[in-house]
């Protein structure tokens, strides 16, 4: 450790504060559900097992035809319902993102599961090798439940102390930062020799500042994921609540867009140093930032440690786990996250239960029911407004290359 960092104060260097999470998953109170409940149940219990965890109870539910909210005809021979008002018939996933499904439902369950007790997600792919199915089936059924966790549980508005940061997830210019090592760890910065070197850039007149025509130098592709984490009552206990957006910049635009519709005005902001926060005092009871060169939490409390955690887990989810998520999607791939970093100190069962309420309660799917055959969406999900999909693949009249 250098001389510099070690005549540092303490203050620099805060123990991390235990907050009983790594106690909670080894206990026995996280795992109260598993892989052998699911395959225990029958096709009945299945169904009972859902209408449960959506509607509340098995006898009395809301037919979704007609609203009306009574104990209707139970049909045991097609497992559906028949209402008492309408006399429709109605199925436990009939009016939600899975109506019209093909797969069985206790292989929906098995599926489901698997997905929602992955920390930083499942790939679709290794969900694919487990149970079985195609690869365009299991990838439909999991943007289905990430868009009803999108319209269901990415909901609401946040206030009490709220942090707020932006990070890189797509396109990220790495080109900019060539040149320009991070350091080596103990051993001090890398070497890199004179002659290899990119030349610097000949200026006239006085020094820019540093991010000058930084917009107009990123890769057209590069997209920023905003996030706003709610600091929970209890002292040391982490966050309760996130909510995210997807911008092509964090401009002051994009940060007031997402603030506005997801954080009370009577809410205290932190945020770091970025400018694209200086107007956040006039929008909040108070905005306090924190100058990450100096230290990544003030004595006073002051920090927004909370949301780069947040930020570590998506990171690890996108790069690690799900490796190529397109633009298009990043919003979709984003409130997944933000439903995993919410419900990490829930058990299984609970967690699993309120995955299926979340995503079952926002009605029929608005973008991938009739996937298979055409039906796509052609926007991505933008704080500064909706925008056309950069469309993938292979472009129109390619041909390969002759062989060598």
């Amino acid at each position: 450790m250098s001389e510099a960092i070690a005549a540092m104060p303490r203050k620099y260097f805060p123990l991390r504060k235990r907050t009983g999470t790594a106690a909670f998953h080894t206990s026995r109170k996280a795992v109260d559900f598993g892989h052998e409940d699911i395959e225990k149940m029958t096709a009945l219990d299945a169904v009972k097992f859902m209408a449960e965890a959506v509607w509340g109870s098995f006898k009395e539910m809301p037919c979704v035809h007609c609203g009306t909210i009574d104990t209707h005809y139970w049909w045991a021979k097609e497992m559906r319902w028949k209402c008492k008002c309408c006399g429709k018939r109605f199925s436990v996933t009939s009016g939600t993102v899975l109506a019209d499904r093909k797969l069985p439902l206790k292989k929906i369950l098995r599926i489901a599961f698997s997905w929602g007790n992955g920390a930083s997600g499942v790939p679709a792919l290794q969900l694919r090798r487990d149970w079985n199915v195609s690869y365009p089936t299991v990838f439909c059924l999991l943007q289905k439940l990430r868009e009803g966790l999108m319209r269901g549980f990415s909901t609401g508005i946040l206030s009490g102390t709220v942090e707020m940061d932006g990070m890189d997830v797509n396109g990220r210019r790495y080109k900019e930062k060539r040149n320009k090592p991070q350091g080596g760890g103990r051993k001090g910065p890398a070497s890199i020799p004179a002659h290899l070197l990119k030349p610097a850039a000949d200026h006239v007149g006085p020094p820019l500042p540093p991010k000058w025509g930084k917009s107009a130098r990123q890769h057209p592709d590069r997209r920023q994921m905003l996030s706003a984490r709610q600091r929970g009552v209890s002292k040391g206990m982490g966050a309760s609540a996130t909510k995210v957006g997807i911008a092509i910049t964090e401009s002051g635009r994009s940060v007031t867009a997402l603030a506005e519709r997801s954080i009370s005005a009577e809410s205290y902001m932190m945020t770091d140093e970025d400018p694209s926060y200086l107007s956040f005092s006039q929008h909040f009871s108070s905005h306090e930032t924190i100058n990450h060169s100096v230290c990544f939490s003030r004595d006073d409390g002051v920090s927004n440690n909370q949301a780069e955690s947040f930020n570590a887990r998506v990171r690890r989810g996108i790069e690690g786990i799900y490796l190529n998520v397109s633009n298009k999607y990043l919003k979709d791939y984003a409130s997944e996250m933000a439903w995993r970093e919410d419900t990490r100190k829930l058990s299984t069962g609970n967690k699993f239960k309120h995955l299926l309420q979340e995503a079952l309660w926002v009605g029929t799917s608005w973008w991938w029911r009739g996937y298979s055959h055409g039906k796509h969406r052609e926007e991505e999900l933008l704080l500064e407004g909706n925008q056309p999909a950069k469309a993938r693949g292979r472009p129109k009249g390619w041909k390969p290359k002759p062989p060598k």
